[in-house]
């Protein structure tokens, strides 16, 4: 099994939520012997953010880990079949949470995972890696572990606009810039 380094702890995720999401890319989340290194991620926070579940302000049955201590796991599905893994982290305005959008895969995966880029989208990435909400809640190192990885230099780092926000219902939420990169890893769900 090959792990790069030792596992991130809470204090990694008690930090603000742009922060931690660009040091999130290079490091790698582990699901048992499965481990795929963070290439591109997206913050959702706050109330102000249309696009975020955290938007009304009141945690709920489904959304309480955006609510919780930075370090939590988020686990949501959506269009009730894909499931999408989120990662607490604090922010200035508000819960908020980081969505990893895609991975490059480093140990456990068959061939076709990495033949099909099957890591490379948010509900890829948790079906081949077989994340579901039954992680949900749960804090980090409990299940899905992030080790520490290698660092990712500050000029491979870009920033794009989040992917399928709708505009009409997101509004200018749709057009900001939250959307953390590896630039010109063939793993990412979208250029």
């Amino acid at each position: 099994m090959r792990v790069q380094g030792e596992a991130v702890g809470r204090a990694f995720f008690a930090r603000e939520i742009h922060e931690v999401a660009r040091d999130l890319l290079g490091r790698e989340v582990w699901v048992g012997a499965r481990g795929a290194r963070i290439v591109e991620v997206e913050v959702y926070e706050g109330a102000n953010d249309a696009a975020s579940h955290a938007r009304s302000g009141v945690p709920t049955a489904r959304t309480w880990p955006m609510f919780a201590e930075p370090g939590r796991v988020y686990v949501y599905r959506i269009y009730g079949m894909h499931r999408c893994l989120n990662l607490r982290a604090p922010s200035r305005v508000g819960p908020g949470a980081i969505l990893v959008r895609a991975a490059e895969p480093l140990c456990g995966f068959e061939s076709r995972v990495r033949e099909k880029r099957r890591l490379s989208g948010p509900a890829l990435l948790c079906k081949e890696m077989g994340i579901d909400e039954r992680f949900s809640g749960a804090w980090v190192g409990q299940g899905i572990v992030v080790r520490k990885g290698a660092p990712v230099a500050e000029e491979e780092v870009g920033r794009r606009v989040r992917v399928g926000l709708n505009p009409e219902r997101c509004g200018e939420a749709a057009r900001w810039p939250w959307r953390y990169i590896v630039e010109g890893s063939p793993w990412l769900s979208r250029p």
